[in-house]
């Protein structure tokens, strides 16, 4: 039975906000302890796939509301915080937390510290918060303890101490820690021999710097299995080379663990000077170098005609490249600056994708006044809009398509889902045109019990149980690899626990990708 205040159901009510600008209620975790929250946050992929549930799990892990529990409990969930951010690449994020932190007395703190000095780059003082935090190994958890003693050997080697890389190998594997890269490295360090490593598991930050002590790893491993943390460090590390800085950049924005704005900020500061004209016939110098250059040359480019062919080749070259909503938020802000015009409608359709993918609504609608032949994108605009009320919304353009065949069936049976998630009153002949064709049965489904329990979490406006459990319905691909039931019960979930701006840019992310496109564009 929910518990009442003054005959009022307290699920009914408005939800105390924090103070801390997150924007995200005081009972930010009620439904939750800490261990509870650790085991959660644990069986999770981070960071998720999906840029709306990426917003809120950063709201989350970045906001100072910590669960009702007492001072043991503050201290471990501020180790899992730590912890979380770092798993996501937010390594600027854990060293502002840190800083205000003592950690000098907390073996976990100690070892988090550590660990986030080498992340930022600086291996000297990762090494003296190793040193200094020597005698608190004994109290560390076994996995921290284990990333103690990897931190220690790592220390020797740059000291140039090899027998005492050998002894931190033979300590961790004392303690139990598993075969990996840094005791495959560790142990050719201390023979004086090098690794031949074949990386078929995920790669971290201290194993890549200790096997590029011991020979190194081929690019190719390091871009393909490296966790975001050290994906992220190696974009941040003026001495990455250049030929995986790049690269290791965009891997990590593919994982989300890299904001568009600061992938935006690494290409300006690193696009070769090239024309528009030598960049528009794909006369660069690899196929890197042209797309970072075409972005470039896009903001720079002032005669709209030639501003937007850059904008398009440099979209249509990072989508091949698995960069796509990323690509379309990075060049928002350049695509806004440009007036619709008739000589531009071929650009049109390219506009309003920009628009919905960067939450610039009102770029898109612009767009579709120059061409009603678009009116199908002022519909999924609508869908984005928190503003915009569902009941009675317009969606005849999506009935014509419908109906016209232009949805694919697994496209038409997302549609539908999204819709009726969002308390849409769907139209009979999207219905209609849905029945006709089997219900797709593939995409992620969460493992029993989820489902019910993400409902459970909605009902009672369990703000960050219902993120964590639609992160874990989702999945560990973007919103549209989701299965249909886990699609539409996330969206649900987040709208009523109050999520209605996130719920809706959920749905926006199943159905943009799949959204028909004008054959002339």
């Amino acid at each position: 039975m929910n518990a009442t205040v003054g005959g009022v159901e307290r699920d009914e009510l408005a939800p105390v906000m924090s103070a801390d600008g997150s924007g995200l209620p005081y009972e930010l975790w009620r439904g939750l302890d800490v261990t509870s929250l650790e085991t959660l946050i644990s069986e999770l992929e981070i960071p998720p796939r999906s840029p709306a549930l990426h917003g809120l799990w950063k709201r989350l892990i970045t906001s100072h509301v910590a669960p009702q529990s007492g001072a043991s409990a503050d201290t471990k969930f501020t180790a899992l915080r730590l912890e979380a951010l770092y798993r996501s690449g937010l390594g600027q994020e854990a060293a502002s937390e840190l800083s205000k932190l003592s950690a000098a007395d907390d073996p976990n703190l100690s070892a988090l510290a550590a660990r986030n000095a080498l992340a930022s780059g600086n291996s000297n003082q990762a090494c003296e918060i190793t040193q200094k935090a020597a005698g608190l190994k004994s109290q560390m958890p076994k996995q921290l303890k284990a990333q103690a003693i990897l931190m220690a050997g790592y220390c020797a080697v740059l000291a140039k101490d090899t027998a005492g890389a050998g002894l931190a190998a033979e300590i961790a594997r004392e303690e139990g820690l598993e075969q990996s890269l840094a005791l495959d490295a560790l142990d050719a360090i201390s023979i004086g021999t090098k690794i031949q490593p074949v990386p078929t598991q995920k790669i971290s930050l201290i194993d890549y710097r200790l096997s590029e002590s011991a020979g190194g790893l081929p690019h190719k491993s390091v871009l393909d299995h490296g966790e975001p943390a050290l994906l992220v460090a190696l974009a941040n590390d003026p001495a990455t080379p250049a030929n995986l800085g790049m690269p290791a950049s965009e891997a990590a924005a593919r994982l989300n663990a890299l904001s568009a704005e600061t992938l935006a900020a690494i290409y300006r500061a690193n696009a070769k000077s090239e024309s528009a004209d030598a960049l528009l016939s794909a006369s660069a110098s690899s196929q890197l170098d042209r797309r970072v250059s075409l972005f470039k040359a896009a903001e720079s480019e002032q005669t709209p005609q030639k501003k937007t062919r850059l904008i398009r080749a440099f979209l249509d070259d990072a989508k091949a490249h698995g960069m796509t909503l990323t690509a379309l938020q990075m060049v928002a802000a350049t695509t806004a600056q440009i007036n619709p015009q008739p000589e531009l409608s071929w650009f049109a359709e390219t506009a309003c994708e920009i628009g919905l993918a960067s939450g610039q609504t009102d770029v898109t609608r612009r767009w579709v006044a120059l061409d009603p032949s678009l009116a199908h994108w002022l519909a999924l605009a609508d869908i984005a809009d928190a503003t915009k009320s569902g009941r009675d919304a317009d969606l005849t353009a999506l009935e014509n398509l419908a109906v016209r065949g232009r949805f694919s069936s697994d496209a038409l049976h997302r549609l539908a889902t999204v819709l009726d998630a969002l308390n849409y009153n769907v139209p009979i002949p999207l219905w209609d045109a849905a029945s006709r064709t089997p219900q797709p049965s593939g995409g992620y489904l969460p493992p029993t019990g989820v489902l019910s329990s993400l409902q459970d979490a909605a009902k009672k406006k369990e703000f960050g149980r219902t993120v964590l459990l639609v992160m874990k319905t989702i999945g560990p691909n973007e919103a549209d690899g989701a299965h249909m039931i886990a699609l539409g019960d996330s969206i649900r979930a987040l709208k009523r626990a109050g999520l209605e701006s996130e719920a809706r840019r959920l749905g926006v992310e199943a159905l943009i990708e799949s959204w028909p496109r004008m054959a002339t564009n």
